[in-house]
């Protein structure tokens, strides 16, 4: 296992972060989202640490927190979590628990676990499934049971969704003294009178890295289905797409004399969207809150989206315009907001309204702290009450850590031959 910070004087607080990918901001909303956490954990006091299975990008946070290459089925973690000794470890995926959880058990038991979700996978998995069938949707199928149960496991869930909250609440049974809600944390509001005014701008935007599914459907969906429609009401805009990792299926989207162009990624999402005059995010499918609206709000650029889309950052009536998935009506808002300066301003003023009314740090910061810290105060108390989570760890119950000895005493016999 490499390392790139030493476990030497350890402090009397400690976070580790075991992350299915390293946190890249600039390229997911997953990844501002984790930084949010270590973030506010580190002003709190914990000395923060992340360790991933992944292999490292150029395009990774330079956050400052120790980096540690760990590997999956391999007990040379084991070792090392023990000797690093966090009182406090993350999950950002059910996957990573399931890998890491039983071994950090093992290990460091009196260490508090949390898993952040940063979306509702299962419930993004079965919306998926619905669009690509037209099935019903289907919320108890094989990837919820494990999500569900990697939860039961952790003394708690942060959830960035109140709806996702709610859902856990009301179909999955879970109490609510396991789940927390903890939106995206927005410190500052946008000074809009700094920001490009209407006649400043010009063009339409979309934005989102290219490995999320829902982005990817998004943007074939637009291409295919709204921006001809758009192109018909607005003959002489063009509508630019960013994205990290676009891929050459994506590129194909990419047709410069239709004004439809595939621009690729992005270093500063907020200084490249304050140069369109609207933010389109027409997504079908998709959980969690989204991050290409908090840009276009905190860029002061008003975003035209789907029901999905606005799902858990604001409420149906607080748009500015009707939310809708019709190609017609997406088509029309988009082309009157763009020829309208009145109503543009509208939706600019909605969407600062619904950062400063969902998204304010000092609003949900410090009550997440607290959480925290009342669950680390008493944490037998806490797992005395999660009786599921205390079955769900006994040893019929442990599938996920017996195929991972498995695999590793497989790979050991393999490379002794």
């Amino acid at each position: 296992m490499l390392s790139h910070t030493s476990a030497k004087h350890i402090p009397a607080k400690r976070a580790l972060l075991i992350a299915k990918q390293w946190p890249e901001p600039a390229s997911t909303a997953a990844g501002r989202r984790t930084l949010d956490i270590l973030d506010l954990l580190a002003e709190a006091g914990y000395a923060v640490e992340i360790g991933s299975p992944a292999q490292p990008t150029p395009f990774q946070a330079k956050s400052g927190y120790g980096e540690h290459q760990i590997e999956v089925n391999e007990s040379s973690f084991d070792d090392w979590v023990r000797q690093l000794d966090p009182t406090l470890v993350i999950y950002d995926r059910f996957m990573m628990e399931e890998q890491f959880g039983w071994r950090v058990r093992e290990q460091c038991p009196q260490a508090m676990t949390i898993l952040d979700t940063s979306d509702f996978h299962s419930l993004r998995e079965a919306r998926h499934q619905a669009a690509k069938t037209g099935d019903a949707l289907n919320l108890f199928h094989a990837s919820a049971e494990r999500e569900i149960a990697a939860m039961a496991r952790c003394d708690l869930t942060v959830m960035i969704s109140q709806v996702e909250v709610d859902l856990l609440k009301q179909h999955f049974c879970l109490p609510d003294w396991q789940l927390h809600y903890l939106p995206f944390l927005v410190r500052e509001m946008p000074d809009l009178d700094a920001l490009p005014d209407f006649e400043q701008r010009e063009h339409l935007a979309m934005i989102g890295g290219f490995k999320h599914a829902p982005n990817r459907d998004a943007v074939a969906w637009f291409a295919e289905t709204i921006w001809p429609r758009v192109r018909t009401l607005l003959p002489e805009v063009e509508c630019h797409v960013y994205g990290a990792y676009a891929d050459h299926a994506m590129q194909r989207f990419h047709k410069p004399k239709a004004g439809l162009r595939i621009v690729g990624r992005t270093d500063d999402a907020l200084a490249t969207l304050a140069r369109y005059r609207l933010n389109l995010a027409p997504l079908r499918f998709g959980a969690g809150q989204k991050g290409k609206i908090l840009d276009g709000w905190l860029s002061g650029t008003p975003t035209v989206t789907t029901p999905i889309g606005a799902e858990s950052m604001a409420g149906a009536n607080d748009w500015g315009y009707p939310v809708s998935d019709c190609p017609d009506t997406f088509a029309a808002t988009t082309a009157e907001l763009y020829q309208d300066r009145t109503a543009w301003q509208r939706v600019r003023a909605a969407g600062t309204r619904a950062l400063s009314s969902g998204f304010s740090y000092a609003d949900h910061a410090p009550q997440f702290l607290a959480r925290i810290e009342a669950i680390a105060a008493d944490l037998e108390a806490h797992r005395n009450r999660n009786i599921w989570g205390r079955i769900l760890r006994r040893t019929e119950h442990r599938a996920e850590e017996f195929m991972s000895r498995w695999i590793e005493t497989k790979n050991k016999l393999a490379d002794s031959n």
